[in-house]
């Protein structure tokens, strides 16, 4: 828990002790934005959330939705909670100076989609680089669906891999949450292996085929305590994490499971963090990079052209990680 404090001071101060990331963001001559980490949360010019994390070729890339204010959102509830309506790109070498890329993925990109860009997350495999996420199916799709898109390079342009969702409501079971439990996948490569999680609700887990557009065999249900939505897959020391959204005391926190393979037992390991400040939700992304571990989540903090955060109007944060000698994580305290 030190450790995180430690270090999220440190980076704070290295950044000439900033509130206003506008007051460190400029325009290069290439006219690509750059900021300085000043503390979390950690972007700060715009609404951003369910962050997940990419390593490749020693930068770490960041992708989030991009939450935005619209009139009649004010309260940020009665159905009108979340407007997004793309995804974004920032990327680092050093976590300290970070590059936005803009917009890099949106829901009009799937010609079967009819909005609503929530939770993602993008892997690399043989040079392409694959983008797993959550959108609205339109006809005959009709629910949340999971598409894939592909690209070239980490920041796009990225396509559809399939032209119709890789998941739709007909090939799940409604179970808890009905039409929207298709939501938030997560990609794990491990090897020859790919595995796809994802779901609102109801935990599911399917491999993927070689070409990674395809499941291969049937769709499983993990059955771990208290989960919610958000599932996170990674693996380190040869003990298979799946960190998720939980149940909490009025909002979600992060808990997560271990397992010796993708095949189980998972077996429960409790809470990772407390609730998100000021957010309902709260949705982990954990990747390791040059050696250090570290969780990247959201809270509702941000104030931003007059607008408070709320549960549509989230914030992304990040937070050193780490793990003791039988792999179980400490418990991370969200820094400011």
């Amino acid at each position: 828990m030190k450790h995180s404090a430690y270090f999220m001071l440190a980076l704070a101060l290295t950044a000439c002790g900033g509130n206003k990331q506008s007051d460190s963001t400029e325009e290069t001559k290439d006219s690509v934005k750059t900021f300085v980490f000043a503390g979390n949360p950690l972007v700060r010019d715009k609404f951003t959330a369910d962050p997940a994390p990419m390593v490749h070729d020693g930068r770490l890339y960041l992708y989030v939705g991009h939450d935005e204010f619209y009139e009649g959102q004010d309260s940020a509830s009665g159905g009108k909670e979340f407007n997004i309506t793309e995804w974004l790109c920032y990327s680092t070498d050093d976590m300290k100076n970070w590059t936005d890329h803009g917009a890099v993925l949106s829901p009009a990109d799937f010609k079967w989609a009819v909005g609503e860009a929530w939770a993602s997350q993008v892997v690399e495999k043989d040079g392409k680089f694959y983008y797993f996420t959550t959108v609205q199916g339109g006809e005959p799709y009709v629910g949340k669906a999971v598409g894939v898109a592909v690209a070239d390079t980490p920041v796009g342009p990225f396509v559809d891999a399939i032209g119709k969702p890789l998941v739709s409501d007909d090939m799940t079971d409604n179970g808890k949450r009905g039409w929207w439990n298709d939501i938030d996948p997560t990609v794990l490569i491990d090897g020859d292996d790919a595995w796809l999680c994802w779901g609102n609700g109801t935990c599911f887990l399917a491999k993927l085929k070689p070409n990674m557009i395809e499941l291969d065999g049937e769709i499983k249900v993990i059955d771990v305590p208290n989960y919610v939505e958000g599932p996170w897959l990674h693996k380190r020391n040869d003990i298979y994490y799946l960190t998720y959204a939980s149940f909490g005391k009025g909002s979600e926190t992060i808990s997560y499971a271990t397992a010796p393979s993708m095949d189980g037992p998972w077996t429960p390991r409790g809470e990772l963090t407390g609730s998100a400040e000021n957010s309902f939700t709260i949705h982990p992304g954990i990747i390791e990079f040059k050696g250090q571990p570290y969780l990247f989540y959201h809270n509702a903090t941000l104030e931003l052209d007059g607008h408070k955060g709320a549960i549509g109007r989230r914030s992304v944060c990040v937070d050193s990680l780490s793990y003791n000698p039988d792999g179980t994580m400490n418990y991370v305290v969200q820094t400011k």
